[in-house]
């Protein structure tokens, strides 16, 4: 059996997870991170993969929600700036809002952002070209800016910056008892014992799992599913769309990748983790939202993916999923000198890291560390490969210094890697090449990386949470990875 110790047993690296972890390391506390499966591997990879204040927040009176969110937009758009793009969204002027509460509450969006690097909304005249793609064309619409971002990789990035100082990362690792001893947690993972100062369980769906096992009940959570599904492309350009529906729910059409277009999000409530996955009812929704927009859709067969994940709200013990709250609450236990028990539930992408800042301020407290957080300031590991110009420019620099190899997979590297490129590129190099060629833009060298530096397990890690390659590649070159995965013993 082996021991350790530390100050912080995190139970879940899920964004939220993350971002306390490399607070936390950062500020010089001693991190173990714990997850049942792999980093990001629930809802922080199957979200609609944006940076975003929330403007239909501003519907249910979330002012102070929408103004910290906008602030961590700023915010992540500096320190994570490989991961990120400013994204323009056109919303439609249909029948389920008058124009006038579109422009005011556009107006409010922008004035809560204050100031912003990205451009103020506008409304668009019926002659802009992209609204001749609806059918029949809208008289007119609004745009406004947001920011999309590789979630599931910002997720590893923190873990990443969390590792370079000092925290150990555990995927894979589920936790299966607790027991106080003495000032400390007892903590077992496998053939692992973990002597912990402090735990602090951001499980997310299975944070009711987590406090039973040191007999505790948490504050009910509210499971909502959301479902997304990913298509070809419905339009050329850049533009996504704000889609709104007859229910009031809105549905994001998103480009990605080079050849589809992202569709979501639902709000279906769960009775249980055990009862995640997409229904035809979602997929119907998200299609009849195309068709009803823009007068055709594509049929099911033609969804090359689909993803749901749990959001776990808190329960305000009633209404609609869509109107639940994405607030957040910490709560405590112990005191000085004893062991500490943080739990959180709810929270959202966007704020994960001042939710992170909060949450180590109470718990670096109860450690006796005064030590300040310095995660605003501190770029992500990758992130010195800054906006796309720079990255544009990272990538020639590279292409010319690897004439061999392919122009436009290192363009593909470094939007997923950033500056982080230069190094894998060398391994690659010293190795004879790229490697074997998978498909959807997969190379052996980016494979062997994820499994060596990015604690990439499995086939599926690789494909769906690290790349997103499996999008573009067929169900029998997945599979030939999958068995390459297994038979080179990968993982």
């Amino acid at each position: 059996m082996h021991r350790e110790s530390c100050d912080l047993l995190i139970v879940g690296a899920g964004i939220n997870g993350a971002g306390i972890a490399r607070d936390a390391a950062l500020r010089g506390l001693d991190v173990i991170v714990c997850e049942r499966g792999d980093i990001a591997g629930a809802t922080s990879s199957a979200s609609t993969k944006l940076i975003h204040g929330g403007l239909r927040y501003l519907e249910q009176g979330a002012f102070g929600l929408v103004r910290e969110s906008l602030q961590e937009r700023e915010t992540l758009a500096r320190i994570a700036a490989h991961l990120v793009r400013p994204q323009r969204f056109i919303v439609p002027h249909t029948c389920e809002r008058p124009a006038w509460m579109l422009a005011t509450g556009l107006l409010l969006y922008d004035l809560l952002a204050g100031r912003s690097t990205l451009p103020r909304s506008r409304r668009l005249r019926a002659d802009f070209p992209l609204l001749q793609q609806t059918q029949p064309p809208v008289s007119a619409a609004h745009a406004y800016y947001d920011l999309w971002v590789d979630d599931a990789r910002l997720t590893l990035c923190s873990l990443l910056d969390a590792q370079a100082h000092g925290a150990r990362v555990l995927p894979q690792s589920a936790l299966s008892a607790v027991a106080a001893e003495g000032a400390h947690w007892r903590c077992t993972m496998g053939d692992r014992t973990v002597l912990a100062r402090c735990v602090v369980n951001v499980a997310g769906p299975w944070m009711n799992a987590v406090e039973a096992l040191r007999g505790a009940v948490a504050p009910p959570v509210r499971l909502v599913q959301g479902t997304h599904i990913v298509v070809p492309r419905l339009h050329d350009g850049d533009d996504a769309w704000l889609l709104q529906q007859p229910d009031r729910r809105i549905v994001f059409v998103i480009p990605f990748a080079d050849d589809f277009h992202l569709v979501g999000t639902t709000e279906t409530d769960l009775p249980s983790p055990e009862a995640l996955g997409a229904t035809a009812a979602e997929r119907r929704y998200l299609l009849d939202a195309l068709q009803r927009v823009f007068g055709r859709a594509p049929a099911e067969h033609d969804i090359r993916w689909e993803f749901s994940g749990m959001r776990p709200l808190i329960d305000g013990g009633g209404g609609s999923a869509r109107t639940a709250s994405r607030e957040y609450r910490m709560t405590m236990e112990g005191g000085r000198g004893g062991r500490g028990w943080m739990s959180i539930q709810g929270g959202k992408l966007t704020t994960h890291r001042s939710l992170a800042e909060r949450a180590v301020d109470r718990l670096a407290s109860f450690l006796g560390s005064n030590a300040r957080s310095v995660t605003a300031d501190r770029l992500l590991p990758g992130a010195e490969a800054a906006g796309p110009t720079q990255r544009s420019e990272l990538a020639r620099t590279l292409a010319q210094r690897h004439p061999a190899l392919s122009s436009a997979w290192i363009a593909a590297l470094v939007g997923r890697h950033g500056s982080e490129t230069s190094r894998l590129l060398e391994q690659a190099a010293r190795a004879g090449g790229p490697g074997r060629d998978f498909g959807g833009g997969l190379y052996e060298a980016e494979a062997r990386w994820c499994a060596r530096y990015e604690w990439a397990c499995n086939a599926d890690d690789v494909l769906w949470r690290r790349t997103k390659c499996g999008v573009g590649m067929s169900a029998a070159q997945r599979d030939t990875f999958a068995r390459w995965w297994v038979d080179q013993r990968i993982g």
